[in-house]
């Protein structure tokens, strides 16, 4: 069956995620699916992104460096892939920015490569390095208003386009209590959800509540002391998924009785509202492709904008 090598010319590039998209495409499609998450010596231990249920993710590369052009490396690395690639669908992915590397690799392994991009120019000039293998391009991260000139500036070997997405920069609620070196007044599993808007309660003109259900997947940060913010954020409607209560004043009590009956937690910082908010921007560095939302989010991108006929021969899908 095919095989796929993801690679970019640079590191951060959305690799992981085109990854775990493509591979849920494929499954949708009724397509048997190994992956490799990532050729290479170090331990990922600290660094853990999104696995799949039902994917079965191949082992044996932990003495192996795919950064090394060497022979022997890729020898190594081609050997594991072709003796998998029988039975399922191989969705490799290279750490490796050297597209001469990348090309031996595939050639090696007699696999495909998949090159996620972020700029038509960047692509042109790996393709002529990656030659016949490769099967197709995914532009990530583009802006919004650049989607239909990188559709229209690139010929079929567009597979699709991923937009610029919130998600994908975004963290849980308990990555913002780490980030933040907080401590949970009421801890709930509200804990684990992502956070796609940061909302300060200050001098709040409207209604509270209208303020806080104005946005999806707030965190909302409320001086300690202000429990009629607290209560309108309280009172939005399930859009809000925690609570930071700043400058170390804790909330009145009916204000926790509310947060537990709803199960949103409740957060306590020690700074002000302004350095907490200033620390908040802080965490966008930090994000990882760790939560099934990211995917969900980033598969619909896919989806929406795939160019069927080249995602079709780039998987051999005319022929599963």
């Amino acid at each position: 069956m095919p095989s796929i090598i993801i690679a970019s010319d640079k590191s951060s590039s959305g690799k992981t995620m085109v990854r775990s998209v493509v591979s849920s495409y494929l499954k949708s499609k009724g397509v048997s699916v190994s992956t490799i998450p990532s050729i290479h010596r170090s331990s990922q231990s600290d660094n853990k992104s999104l696995e799949l249920p039902d994917v079965e993710v191949l082992s044996g590369f932990d003495a192996i460096d795919a950064k090394v052009s060497s022979d022997k490396e890729i020898g190594k690395i081609s050997e594991i892939i072709s003796s998998n690639s029988s039975k399922k669908m191989i969705i490799s992915e290279s750490n490796s920015t050297d597209m001469n590397h990348n090309r031996k690799l595939a050639e090696a392994s007699n696999s495909k490569i998949l090159l996620v991009a972020d700029s038509i120019e960047k692509a042109n000039k790996s393709k002529e390095e990656i030659g016949d293998h490769l099967a197709g391009i995914i532009y990530n991260n583009i802006s919004r208003h650049k989607i239909d000139l990188v559709r229209s500036g690139s010929g079929n070997e567009l597979l699709s386009v991923i937009p610029e997405n919130r998600h994908m920069i975004s963290s849980t609620v308990d990555q913002y209590v780490k980030h933040l070196d907080g401590k949970y007044l009421y801890e709930s599993e509200m804990k684990n959800e992502l956070v796609l808007n940061v909302m300060i309660g200050g001098i709040v003109l409207d209604w509270s509540v209208l303020y806080y259900e104005s946005q999806k997947n707030v965190l909302a940060l409320i001086r300690g002391d202000r429990p009629d913010l607290q209560l309108g954020a309280l009172q939005a409607g399930g859009n809000v998924k925690g609570i930071v209560l700043t400058k170390g004043i804790e909330p009145i009590e009916y204000v926790t009785y509310e947060a537990k009956k709803l199960k949103i937690p409740l957060i306590l910082v020690d700074h002000n509202t302004h350095e907490t908010a200033d620390k908040i921007s802080g965490i966008v560095a930090k994000s990882k492709f760790d939560h099934v939302e990211k995917l969900e989010s980033c598969l619909s991108h896919f989806t929406a904008n795939i160019s069927q006929g080249a995602v079709d021969k780039a998987m051999d899908l005319n022929t599963l």
